[in-house]
């Protein structure tokens, strides 16, 4: 059959649909970006309101497309409730069951059949769209910060045995993966015995073989000494989504993030000292319910102390089903535009200079597309890079770089043969 995947969300979400759809090639289907598809899946995210609505927007396109042509099945799974879209046309499976899938669709009925839940019983994805391939380490979050829905979409913190992501790591490498992200939900929640994250990748850090580690998002609260020393690792890409929604501590309370403005500032120095020019990202929340100015003034001085390549910058807005939700003091729109546009003006002045600072490096960039005369890919610090020549894709190479000041990237140039390649 012909399978059309469609996703939305966290590298999370990725990760699972890309092992499903890994799954469903091995068994004969034939996955598809067209609309000639005999089945539809979407793999939907309800982390705000507006993703959430995305979600029903794919679902009624779909369901237009199978009313059209004759096509029985929409698959729904994801964070996205039960509800989302009320049609029988419409087969729902809970991201506990979304591992079951392929099974639906060679025929399984899920009215007679026993549902076992489960968010690990995935295989590796290793026919992933894209050489740089997300890996499930991790489910789950019980930090309940005030403004966020997780916790109830994807319940209690759960890990992958050490054991079993260290054979699927390996089994990556073995397919021709040079850059693995590990994610989940929280993976410094990572919990397996006496091994946390630290010893996991301490552990993946010990096998043989040229790739590169790759962390998702962590909370400061997670970044263990242990593991901040694990970043002087040659095998480890220099950059780390470090979260912070809000420079204020009293903003932070409220939010119930598990981590202060000082602690924030610790870690994001220990890691400068293992590299001073350290990638970080974040993402920040402005207008959170009772943000005041000087509050907003502090994430501000926060970001130009620690100093980001890029931040995501989200204007609060209500999700039902949370603390915030109910909150009073909610901060006008006029205010939380303003504010957004006062962040991203300073971290784009921020962009440039860290940017800036790769001007006439080596560095190691590895190559994933080719276009139109360009070779796209990132460097070991997660810059994105631009080689005008055509290389070969997945592959590591010896660069040299310079910041393109009308593009805001890099660009390189190759400073080892074909025969060098790394």
């Amino acid at each position: 059959m012909k399978i059309k995947i469609i996703s939305l969300g966290c590298r999370l979400n990725q990760s699972e649909i890309e092992s499903i759809s890994t799954t469903l090639q091995n068994s004969g289907h034939e996955i598809t970006r067209e609309d000639d598809a005999d089945i539809y899946i979407i793999n939907s995210c309800a982390v705000t309101t507006r993703s959430e609505r995305k979600t029903r927007q794919l679902i009624y396109q779909a369901l237009a497309k199978t009313g059209s042509s004759g096509r029985e099945k929409i698959i729904v799974t994801g964070c996205a409730p039960e509800d989302i879209s009320g049609d029988s046309r419409i087969t729902y499976l809970s991201n506990d069951h979304k591992y079951m899938i392929p099974e639906v669709i060679d025929g399984l009925d899920i009215n007679k059949s026993p549902m076992v839940p489960s968010r690990f019983k995935f295989d590796a994805p290793v026919k992933c769209s894209t050489n740089r391939v997300n890996l499930k380490i991790q489910d789950g979050c019980d930090n309940f910060c005030s403004y966020c829905i997780i916790p109830h979409t994807r319940g209690i913190p759960v890990s992958k045995p050490l054991v079993s992501v260290i054979s699927e790591f390996r089994e990556l490498l073995d397919n021709g993966y040079k850059e693995i992200i590990l994610t989940g939900v929280n993976i410094g929640k990572y919990c397996d015995g006496e091994n946390g994250l630290a010893e996991l990748a301490e552990s993946i850090l010990s096998l043989n073989g040229r790739f590169r580690l790759h962390m998702t998002s962590l909370d400061p609260d997670s970044a263990s000494d242990k593991l901040i020393s694990l970043f002087g690792e040659e095998r480890m890409v220099r950059h780390l989504h470090l979260s912070l929604q809000s420079g204020s501590d009293t903003v932070l309370k409220r939010m119930n993030r598990p981590y202060n403005r000082d602690e924030y500032i610790a870690v994001s120095g220990k890691l400068k000292t293992i590299d001073k020019d350290f990638n970080f990202t974040t993402d920040i929340i402005v207008g959170f319910p009772g943000e005041t100015e000087s509050e907003f003034k502090e994430t501000l001085s926060l970001v130009e102390q620690v100093g980001f390549s890029h931040v995501h910058t989200f204007r609060y807005s209500a999700r039902p089903g949370t603390k915030a939700a109910g909150m009073d003091n909610a901060v006008p729109e006029i205010v939380k535009t303003e504010r957004s546009r006062e962040l991203i003006q300073l971290f784009s002045k921020q962009k440039i200079s860290y940017y800036r600072k790769f001007s006439g490096r080596d560095g190691i960039f590895l190559s994933e597309k080719y276009n139109k005369g360009v070779t796209t890919g990132f460097n070991e610090h997660y810059i994105p890079v631009e080689i005008h020549a055509k290389l070969e894709k997945n592959c590591f190479f010896k660069i040299n770089t310079n910041y393109n000041e009308s593009k805001n990237i890099l660009t390189g140039s190759i400073e080892a043969s074909a025969s060098e390649i790394l």
